[in-house]
């Protein structure tokens, strides 16, 4: 999406939690539902409860949508209201690397293997393996969470994710019958207890049938 127009200043929860009422007219409506069947019928509205907790953020309320959607069985357009729970934590996003450290000057040291030298450059080595991995370990649990950056949270793509997690996949009107009838119906009373019609392609192989029948 463009330019988030759903923000609230951190700062502001400093003095306790602030409870908001934002307005999704339908033009933001229709650029959040790009790429479904959803068409905002008029503007929708969202409160939400921001509060801290410690650093990070936790946010509550409900988004109320009025939408119109294609009918899966006649294309009919269908009123759709979705009204989904928001709920989430927010933490602080990561702060921005200060760029890679330069590489200090390498110093060989003379000695056999097995010797205190040897024994603290491989102490080295394995020291600087593991905190790698933790690091990447740590970047893997960050990337999994929702945060926010800087001073302000910026609840737009948020609204969004709700508001099209919310849709339903196969809209269908109500009117029309819950379940479809059976492809092949049941044989009529005319065609009980006689033969079935054999497919005449098929006519060779019955031919064969009924003359091993006979030798029988």
């Amino acid at each position: 999406m463009s330019k988030s127009v759903f923000i609230v200043p951190v700062a502001d929860l400093e003095r306790g939690p602030r409870t908001v009422t934002f307005t999704l007219d339908e033009a933001w409506l229709r650029q959040a539902l790009e790429g479904t069947d959803a068409t905002p019928r008029r503007a929708a509205s969202a409160t939400v409860e921001l509060s801290k907790n410690g650093r990070d953020v936790m946010v509550r309320g409900r988004l109320e949508a009025a939408l119109s959607m294609p009918c899966v069985v006649t294309l009919d357009p269908l009123d759709v209201n979705v009204n989904p729970e928001i709920f989430l934590m927010l933490a602080p996003g990561p702060s921005e690397p200060s760029g890679p450290a330069k590489p200090g000057k390498k110093v060989r040291r003379e000695g056999s293997n097995g010797s205190p030298a040897d024994a603290r450059s491989t102490s080295r080595k394995r020291g600087a393996q593991d905190e790698l991995e933790e690091e990447e370990e740590l970047d893997a649990t960050t990337a999994a969470r929702d945060t926010f950056d800087g001073s302000q949270i910026e609840l737009d793509p948020f609204f969004r994710e709700f508001l099209v997690l919310e849709l339903p996949m196969f809209p269908r009107r109500s009117d029309l019958p819950s379940t479809e009838g059976p492809a092949i119906g049941p044989p009529t009373s005319a065609s009980v207890g006689q033969e079935p019609a054999i497919d005449p392609r098929l006519q060779p192989l019955a031919a064969i049938r009924s003359r091993l029948h006979q030798k029988e």
